[in-house]
Formats: structure tokens, sequence, C-alpha cells
């Protein structure tokens, strides 16, 4: 079967490269249909050879390459990512829906929040990854200072908890709170506030002792399975295996504290069993092969 794949540039681009190189009965192309109009041309004079059209990004909405591929008949899939569940909530809530896309499309998003957030607007979407964690030779081992690493990116720092951050900073004076992703902030930090910029992650996991991600919406974070990844203790404002939740700042205080005393008195260790689930749930085979079946199964 042929398979175009269109939508976010960055993932559209790196799942059909890996898609390629896993699965040599099928094809797969990714169609820049968003930003390149030499893309939206060869999309429309390739439509007959193609079978199915993977939209790695959402919509209830449709429009451009999508409403396209209605018009043939095509078999779509489309795979929620992020900040397209709130464009799908806000299109809902306005009535701005396309119910034949609706009814033709086969949704996916990557984690059970998700699942449930689509449920609420009237769309059953299949758990699926598009997450791979492969990295080997992971020390995951503990520096011999507490430190939390943290993302953040550049113009989103609100978004991304910046406040909360800075409030933690001063009721833990003595933990550097290291923060990757930006170089400058508009206004002054706290002197236990490091901006890093773009690093190497591997290392800066490795230097850390404990990761935070306090995104206002989120799906399923790469950072996160990076962080597990290196067995790091990872506190999350979603509920998430291998995880400590936390659904307030004072929670979230109480959560750092804990692991601080355990750090302190030598009893904190590499969250191994977190190492152990991320490369068996994200394995390359494993979701690839999940992949592969559900775009090339028959409607």
């Amino acid at each position: 079967m042929r398979v175009a794949i269109i939508g976010n540039s960055y993932f559209g681009l790196l799942l059909t490269k890996q898609l390629s190189e896993f699965d040599k009965t099928n094809s797969y192309r990714f169609y820049n249909t968003n930003e390149k109009k030499i893309d939206k041309i060869k999309f429309v004079l390739d439509i007959f050879k193609i079978d199915v059209v993977y939209s790695v990004s959402a919509t209830i909405s449709g429009g451009g390459a999508l409403d396209f591929a209605l018009k043939f008949n095509k078999k779509i899939v489309q795979h929620f990512i992020g900040s397209d569940v709130l464009s799908a909530m806000d299109d809902y809530k306005h009535r701005n829906i396309n119910k034949q896309l609706l009814e033709k499309s086969q949704y996916l998003c990557e984690v059970d929040w998700i699942e449930e957030e689509l449920k609420e607007i009237e769309i059953n979407a299949k758990v699926t990854s598009i997450a791979i964690y492969d990295k080997k030779n992971i020390n995951g081992s503990l520096p011999e200072k507490f430190t939390l690493l943290t993302y953040m990116g550049k113009g989103k720092e609100e978004y991304y908890g910046i406040d909360t951050l800075i409030f933690l900073s001063q009721k833990f004076p003595d933990i550097e709170f290291k923060v990757a992703g930006i170089d400058s902030y508009s206004k002054p930090l706290p002197n236990n506030i490091k901006l890093l910029g773009w690093v190497d992650m591997d290392r800066e996991f490795e230097e850390s002792v404990c990761y935070l991600r306090n995104a206002k919406h989120d799906g399923l974070a790469f950072s996160i399975l990076e962080a597990l990844g290196h067995g790091k203790q990872v506190f999350y404002n979603y509920h998430f295996p291998h995880t400590l939740y936390f659904n307030n700042r004072d929670d979230l205080v109480e959560k750092i504290s804990e692991q601080k005393k355990l750090f302190d008195s030598g009893k904190l260790e590499v969250n191994k069993e977190a190492i152990d689930f991320v490369k068996k749930e994200f394995a390359k085979e494993k979701v690839l092969n999940n992949l592969v079946k559900i775009l090339t199964s028959r409607l």
C-alpha cells in the first residue's frame, strides 16, 4: 500500500523515515502540504496512487489535503499529537465540524488523558504511540548534587510554568533549577535558576536528579520518556507510569521535599523500573509494528 503522510513537518518527516526503513512491504511519502506549494501540487498529482492518507496532527474541521482525500474516498488516519486537541475543542465549541471527515477518519492519540478529552467532543480515538525510545548505553546514575531539570519553549515560558518554577526556587534556595530550551527571559530570575539554552540533553539528564514537566496542556512529551529512560524521578502534572503526579504547587513542594530528603540521606535510587518500562513500551519495533498494522489494515 502507498501511504501519504501529511501534517506536522517535524514528526511527519521523522515517521516517514522510520516507517520506510522498518516496513519494506509498503511505501511511505511525506507531503508538506501545510508549508510548500510544490508538495500540494505533488499530492494532487499522486492522489490516484495513494491508498492511505495519514495526518500527523488532527482536525475535525478539515481543509486542504484532507478535503481532497475525502473527495477521492481515501482511507484517512489522523493522529492527535498536542495542541491540535485544543483546536479541535474550539472547533467543536463553535460547531466548525466537517461531519464527513469525522465519519471517514480513524482517529489516534498518544495517551489516555487525551483519549478522555476527545470523548468530551464525541471523538473516539485509539491510544497509539509515535514516540520511540531506543537510546542505549545510558548510565542511569545520580549526581553528587541535588539538581532539578526542566524544559521551556522560547516565548512560551508561562505555558511551561515559569511562575511555578520561580516559586519553587524561592522555596528551595539550596536547589539548582536548570531550564533547557531558553537562554534568556524578559524578567529577572532568582540566582538558583540557570538557563541552559539548547544543550546536550543526555548529559543534562545524567547530571540531574529530577525532571519537572509542568505544561498547561500536554500530550506525551518525549522529554518525559527521556527522563524516565535515564532513571530520573519525574514530577508530572498528568498521571503517567513511574512518574510522581502533582496537582498543585503545594503538592509539588511536598513531592520535591520527599525526594530531597531521600537524596540527602543516601536512600534515593535510580528509577530502574522506569528505565525498563520505557525500553519495553516504546521500543522501535513495537511502536512501528503497531502503526503499520493500523495504517495498512483494510477498512
